[in-house]
């Protein structure tokens, strides 16, 4: 492996998806058809990141590609690396979305089962980016609980 933090400021997300995909599939092929990638592509991307790690990542054979012992330890982290930034980026889509409008709708049960059905469909045709809330209360009383939701 290269020596100060250079294997980590050269790698790249392909190399990790390559890695991934061919430990899954099993084979460069498959791994490349899955990747939308030729299989030279592939397999020169597998090269450069076991030139990266200073190791054998995969022993490669007639029966396929098959994980070495520090391909095995590997793969736990570069899944973990993966998960990560695909829960980073769902977390910012989340955010995205707490911040568009909101509205918030408090009804009576009997309005909820009857007109409301309609009227959401309506709003959410003409209001696709805005989220609407509803809440069966039950008694007009309770409309004051509307404006402390969250």
């Amino acid at each position: 492996m290269e020596k100060n933090g250079l294997f980590s400021q050269r790698i790249r997300l392909r190399h990790l998806h390559t890695f991934v995909a061919v430990a899954q599939q099993g084979t460069l092929g498959r791994a490349a058809e899955t990747l939308n990638l030729s299989q030279p592509a592939l397999s020169k991307t597998l090269n450069e990141l076991e030139q990266l790690t200073g190791t054998r990542l995969f022993e490669r054979g007639r029966l396929g590609a098959q994980l070495t012992v520090p391909g095995e330890q590997f793969l736990t982290h570069a899944v973990k690396v993966l998960d990560a930034l695909n829960t980073a980026g769902q977390a910012l889509n989340r955010k995205e979305d707490a911040s568009a409008d909101v509205v918030r709708v408090g009804a009576l049960p009997t309005a909820a089962l009857g007109i409301l059905p309609a009227a959401i469909g309506r709003f959410h045709q003409q209001q696709k980016s805005t989220s609407l809330q509803v809440a069966t209360i039950a008694t007009m009383n309770n409309t004051m609980l509307l404006g402390s939701r969250p």
